[in-house]
């Protein structure tokens, strides 16, 4: 490797690095404003001055899930001309990224209260690693990753939305596109093609045993906590965080 080469490397493994940061920050922001919505809309007084605040910031919350929702849809249609056009769908997919995250939180807060807000304390830290996984890990350990992050809001939804709502529903047919996704990912060796777009997602070298794996055995333990009952969808929460860390053991020691 000359040294033109490593300039190069250098830039770009620095551009990684900032993305990855810009993620981070957000998720603390996200992570203050739950706080926040925490210590004045979920545990408020009965003080006429904090039910007001409770009135407002559930008024609040409410117009945040359908301005969201809105930029979402904006936001994807844009994404789908640009990739249509040049090919450059970056900041439009940014943007898509983060209504769905504002829309996901403020639907879930109205929806679940104390609980739904406990559950994301989790989720939003485990947004900002798997930012850092992406940019700056191994794209097979973000994929797996990320498909079992799905399986685990899947036995929460179980646990705390029924068996059959539609949240559980919603998380299963994502977790089978994922898997469609990367079975065509794998036919084109990790290249996604959109239009004008190439993006590639995975090396050409990558193994897609673990993500395919991973698939499996989301599918397997929302199946499960579905068909038996809530209460073996605790266990199973448990059982997924320790595939999650036997995912993180695997692929570090692979780096080594």
């Amino acid at each position: 490797m000359d040294k033109n080469e490593r300039e190069a490397r250098r830039r770009q493994e620095d551009r990684a690095l900032n993305r990855a940061l810009i993620w981070v920050g957000v998720a603390i922001i996200l992570e203050f404003l739950l706080v926040l919505v925490n210590r004045y809309y979920i545990n408020y007084t009965t003080a006429t001055e904090s039910i007001n605040r409770v009135l407002a910031i559930q008024a609040a919350l409410s117009g945040l899930r359908w301005v969201s929702l809105a930029a979402l849809v904006v936001c994807v249609v844009w994404m789908l001309v640009r990739l249509s056009r040049n090919g450059k769908a970056a900041l439009p997919g940014v943007l898509c990224l983060a209504a769905g995250i504002l829309l996901l939180c403020s639907h879930i807060i109205l929806n679940f209260r104390d609980t739904g807000l406990r559950m994301l304390f989790w989720l939003v830290p485990a947004w900002a690693a798997l930012a850092l996984v992406y940019y700056l890990y191994q794209r097979e350990f973000f994929f797996s990753a990320l498909i079992s992050g799905l399986g685990l809001l899947g036995l929460w939804f179980v646990r705390h939305a029924g068996t059959a709502s539609l949240y559980t529903i919603l998380v299963v047919v994502i977790v089978v596109l994922l898997a469609v996704g990367l079975f065509l990912l794998k036919k084109k060796d990790g290249v996604l093609s959109l239009g004008k777009g190439r993006a590639h997602l995975l090396p050409q070298e990558a193994s897609y045993s673990l993500p395919f794996v991973s698939c499996g055995v989301s599918l397997v333990v929302i199946a499960l906590a579905a068909f038996v009952g809530g209460s073996l969808a605790y266990y199973l929460l448990y059982a997924m965080v320790a595939w999650l860390f036997a995912l993180l053991v695997y692929y570090t020691v692979k780096m080594i």
